[in-house]
């Protein structure tokens, strides 16, 4: 199921299997630009890593993708720039000051943030926020919505994505 608001930038599907989340990150790779931000919330097992994964094979990126929990960052090389991987959920208790984001969130790089709240000081002021929700049987809410000071890139970003989903969730 597909809910939007006409005139607003917030969408939200429904997952019912991971089929459906792989769905929606092939659909994100043929609307993707450089400079893309993308911020990916939810609880551990939500799916955000499996949408990561997702997005890597549409981008044609044949290495493993895994969750960089321990590294914080991974970089996987595209034709113009980078598919940069941050997981920050080892911020945590602190020591985003020690990390230079600014070197990953360059132009031609597409970024993929996950835990993004241990990070808020450091994120851009420009970006598309996923937000995969737990929800009964395995199901999962996926809302999708634009930073209030998003550029017109990510606000067409989100239009061509939502375009792209298209009806597959309606019932």
């Amino acid at each position: 199921m597909n809910s939007r608001n006409e005139g607003t930038f917030m969408t939200t599907w429904s997952s019912k299997k991971l089929e459906d989340t792989q769905f929606l990150a092939q659909a994100f790779a043929k609307v993707l630009q450089p400079g893309i931000n993308l911020l990916l919330e939810g609880p551990l097992g939500a799916g955000k890593t499996a949408f990561t994964q997702a997005l890597g094979r549409a981008l044609a990126i044949n290495r493993p993708i895994k969750s960089p929990t321990y590294t914080l960052v991974k970089t996987y090389p595209l034709d113009q720039g980078r598919l940069v991987h941050i997981d920050a959920y080892r911020l945590e208790e602190g020591g985003s000051d020690s990390v230079d984001f600014d070197f990953y969130f360059e132009p031609q790089n597409i970024c993929l943030i996950e835990w993004p709240q241990f990070m808020k000081d450091y994120l851009p002021s420009s970006y598309l926020r996923l937000v995969f929700e737990l929800k009964e049987d395995g199901e999962r809410g996926i809302t999708l919505s634009v930073s209030d000071e998003a550029d017109a890139k990510h606000r067409a970003v989100f239009k061509e994505w939502v375009d792209q989903v298209g009806d597959r969730y309606e019932s």
